[in-house]
């Protein structure tokens, strides 16, 4: 039996979130709930039993390859840990299972950002495509992340004994 409480309880505790975006966030953990993967998927992390963080994301509508991050939260005990790298690796390994290749889209806030590290999208690679000042207030920003990833390419191997030609 799921229990979407504790992610509701994590999603409460950074802060960043305002009471509409936390009922958002239920009602998107209770569709998961009810049907996993059809539309949203579900990365956690946990240091023994406890949520340290996770990751909501879905197939971009009318899209082949983008993926966008519904929410990417991490625990403020591991804010600035390894957590939030180590969800963005999971969820690269994760699209690379399914895909050749994916783009990975994340709207977020100034506050939800620094709620999972410091410029946390930026240092993993993702670069900026959008930015506006002070759309949330003065001290809120609205940015727009994305980041390619591909599967490694295979190494050529060496010739097989049919491709052998003897001089």
């Amino acid at each position: 039996m799921i229990n979407i409480r504790e992610y509701e309880l994590l999603s409460l505790e950074t802060g960043a979130y305002r009471d509409i975006e936390l009922d958002i966030l239920k009602e998107t953990l209770a569709a998961w709930k009810e049907s996993p993967g059809s539309p949203f998927e579900l990365i956690e992390l946990r240091d023994g039993a406890v949520l340290a963080g996770f990751c909501l994301y879905y197939r971009s509508p009318n899209t082949e390859y983008t993926y966008d991050v519904h929410s990417f939260i991490v625990g403020r005990d591991y804010r600035n840990r390894a957590v939030g790298p180590r969800l963005i690796e999971l969820l690269e390994e994760r699209l690379l299972e399914k895909e050749r290749y994916a783009v990975i889209r994340v709207e977020t806030s100034k506050i939800k950002e620094q709620a999972v590290g410091d410029v946390f999208f930026q240092k993993s690679g993702f670069q900026t495509i959008g930015h506006i000042p002070g759309f949330y207030d003065s001290e809120n920003d609205y940015y727009i992340y994305v980041k390619s990833v591909a599967a490694p390419k295979s190494a050529p191997t060496d010739a097989s004994p049919t491709d052998s030609r003897e001089v």
